[in-house]
């Protein structure tokens, strides 16, 4: 018999019962936080400004990071630019003493004349290398990148880095031009009086129109940087079109090099057989003129593959 005071099972149930709906009501009944919409529409709203908070906030991380990291390779660059750059300097000095060293030792008879036209050539070198080396450190100074040298390269802020690297370098063979006259005119005259050959002639008049070619080429390659820039020619074509001047100005020098090569050989065939060669050094003007029969056909092959991708 249960205890008269004790509740019944039914009784605790039905109590158990209320007390859990009294609790769902008061939980339902609880103000949501001011800060959550009250509507779905601007809930939506909300977590897309949420999502565009976070694409805004990992964006700018994202680009300070690549902005530092910019910053670290182009100060690189510019520390190993700017150690080249005292290298070429002190060359430069060096180079400048022994002009004026050449131009004593000529006043007072000691040197030939063309000394110090070769030593002027050297001095040009020098400087034009210090200028070049200048020239790359402003180029990545302005663009955080490793200069781009090629013909389709962009302008950096209005500022044409490729021509005028292509200027500086054509100082070069312009003053190579005027020491090569000397050497022509300085060949002829020994000529003339019995103390030089033919060959003596033509070698210094090979190099001389090798120089001139030079000068030609870089021509030729500002030209078509120009033609670039007016978009008269695309990016792709303009590339080509340097890679084949530069293929047949290779293919020209070399084509002189082999004529003056096999006239060479046949000079010292005749005088290998009156005994004043021996018979190496004919051997070896052969396989000179081999490696540079060779030479040419890798120079046609590649023009010819060139030309072909431009359609000629």
């Amino acid at each position: 018999m249960s205890n008269p005071h004790e509740p019944r099972d039914a009784f605790v149930a039905q109590l158990e019962d209320r007390l859990r709906a009294d609790l769902g009501r008061r939980h339902l009944a609880a103000p949501a936080p001011r800060w959550l919409p009250r509507t779905t529409r601007g809930l939506v709203f909300a977590t897309a400004a949420l999502v565009i908070v976070s694409m805004a906030v990992g964006g700018g991380a994202v680009s300070a990071a690549y902005q530092a990291q910019q910053g670290a390779q182009r100060d690189t660059l510019v520390t190993t630019l700017e150690q080249r750059l005292d290298l070429s300097r002190k060359r430069l000095d060096l180079v400048r003493q022994r002009h004026d060293e050449m131009q004593r030792r000529v006043a007072t008879g000691v040197e030939d004349p063309a000394a110090v036209a070769d030593a002027r050539l050297n001095v040009t070198e020098a400087e034009v290398n210090v200028s070049l080396i200048e020239l790359d450190i402003a180029e990545v100074r302005a663009t955080g990148r490793e200069p781009m040298p090629s013909v389709s390269a962009p302008l950096v802020n209005g500022r044409d880095f490729v021509i005028e690297r292509w200027q500086l370098e054509a100082q070069v063979p312009a003053a190579a031009r005027e020491v090569g006259k000397m050497a022509v005119d300085l060949w002829k005259r020994r000529y003339a009086v019995g103390v030089a050959n033919n060959n003596d002639v033509e070698k210094a008049s090979a190099r001389l129109i090798e120089v001139e070619s030079v000068e030609q080429l870089i021509q030729q390659k500002i030209a078509i940087r120009q033609a670039f820039l007016k978009r008269t020619l695309t990016a792709a074509v303009a590339d080509l079109r340097v890679m084949e001047v530069e293929a047949e100005q290779r293919r020209t020098i070399l084509s002189r090099r082999i004529e003056f090569s096999r006239r060479q050989l046949q000079d010292l065939e005749v005088r290998t057989q009156i005994g004043i060669v021996l018979p190496v050094e004919v051997a070896e003007a052969k396989l000179r003129l081999q490696e540079l029969e060779l030479a040419r056909s890798k120079a046609d092959y590649d023009l010819a593959l060139i030309r072909k991708q431009l359609g000629k």
